[in-house]
């Protein structure tokens, strides 16, 4: 680890990251061409130049990991695997000393906000209920000082619980997935609870993995009385991005980042576009312009980058039969629209079927009545188009991934084209 700070410190310290970026950007290149076999085959050949460069995507380095890495031996790699929405699974590998710089770029970014890796930690996330996973967790959670919230069940009896816990242990930090930390919130704002009068050592509230808007991110630090920063990232790459207010500030020390077209052409600063993600230091898993699936904007000023927009993933895209192409992130939007003039929605999911069809799924206490319904239909209509065919049903409850993570909408579609 005192490596891994030193090579940090180092960077920092140049006084143009963004420069040390572009040579060190084409380094890493040189390395994986010179001795991964896999990449060299990848890329062809190779004299030196960034614009020559393929974009690499899941599908590319799904397989054997032990296939994709320098030196053809897993020993003395950092080997782990993430299935993310899509469900495929994608086994990755990173050296000691990148995996070491991970850890280090994410207590400067907590540094920067107030607080440590070794603070007290509420973690409102999924876990495994059985088998030897859910102690793997167990342990991991002990050893990193946290106690974990699993976030499969949130009626308000458990939801009272937590508010029990919560006033008898010292938290410095929560950290979780928006919806249902926003879950919690609602069910706090409901019986007039802030939860620093309760548990005065909490300090700030860390969103993660799921969309955070303005007003949700003001509804949170309403209802915790804390900042709520939002962490970007992916467990194949790094944290990329941490910040407050729709901004997150770029660990350019980690990684570099690039914007691109559907045809691959970089876009300017401040366009959206698919995001290209370089981890600068990894001599396992070739992760080079990576296509990571999200699409955002970037800016870059004063020295250092940061992301300015995140709009989702790029296969939540809809086509619809009028030929309007839509991200999935506008249905977050929709279900807005929806809350604000009806108190019957508590989560909602959107299932699109294809062809223009749309089931909408939502958690509510009461059935869901025809104003409700109409609101729904008249959102799809401002939002998407007219004459799509929307079913709205009321359901107990909707299911989150493995990890415990909420997707507002799945693309039936797209997922049977994969």
């Amino acid at each position: 680890m005192s490596e891994a700070v030193r090579e940090y410190r180092g960077i920092m310290d140049s006084g143009d990251v963004l420069s040390w970026q572009k040579q060190q950007r084409t380094s890493i290149v040189d390395f994986h061409w010179k001795n991964n076999p896999y990449y060299r085959s990848f890329l062809g050949p190779w004299r030196g130049s960034w614009d020559e460069v393929p974009i690499i995507t899941k599908e590319h380095l799904q397989g054997k990991p032990v296939e994709k890495i320098p030196s053809g031996r897993l020993s003395g790699y950092y080997v782990a695997s993430t299935s993310g929405s899509s469900g495929n699974p994608f086994y990755f590998a990173k050296d000691k000393l990148t995996h070491a710089l991970i850890w280090v770029n994410i207590a400067e970014h907590y540094n920067n906000a107030g607080i440590s890796l070794n603070d007290l930690q509420a973690r409102f996330y999924g876990s495994p209920l059985s088998g030897i996973g859910k102690y793997k967790e167990m342990a991991k959670d002990l050893f990193a000082n946290r106690i974990r919230f699993t976030v499969f069940n949130l009626n308000d009896a458990v939801l009272m619980k937590w508010v029990q816990k919560i006033r008898s242990k010292p938290f410095k930090y929560f950290y979780g997935y928006t919806n249902s930390l926003l879950v919690f919130a609602k069910f706090l704002n409901s019986r007039d609870i802030i939860l620093k009068d309760i548990c005065p050592t909490l300090r700030l509230c860390i969103v993660t993995s799921e969309l955070c808007s303005e007003s949700d991110q003001q509804f949170l630090e309403d209802s915790f009385g804390v900042p709520v920063y939002n962490e970007y990232g992916a467990s194949e790459v790094c944290v990329i991005g941490f910040g407050r207010n729709q901004e997150w500030l770029v660990s350019d020390p980690l990684v570099y980042l690039e914007v691109v077209d559907d045809s691959g052409k970089i876009l300017p600063d401040g366009e959206p576009g698919r995001l290209l993600c370089t981890l600068l230091h990894n001599k396992g898993t070739p992760i080079i312009r990576y296509d990571i699936g999200d699409v955002g904007a970037i800016s870059r000023r004063n020295g250092k980058t940061y992301l300015t927009q995140l709009a989702g993933r790029t296969n939540d895209m809809v086509i619809l039969p009028g030929g309007k192409k839509v991200p999935g992130f506008t249905f977050y939007y929709v279900a807005r629209a929806v809350l604000e003039k009806s108190n019957v929605m508590k989560e909602y999911r959107v299932v699109y079927l294809g062809n223009g069809h749309f089931n909408v799924e939502i958690v509510a206490d009461q059935a869901i009545d025809y104003k409700t319904e109409s609101l729904v239909k008249k959102a799809f209509k401002e939002y998407l188009e007219s004459g799509l065919d929307v079913s709205v049903k009321r359901v107990s409850s909707i299911s989150r991934t493995g990890a415990g993570k909420f997707q507002h909408f799945l693309n039936l579609e797209a997922d049977a084209v994969s």
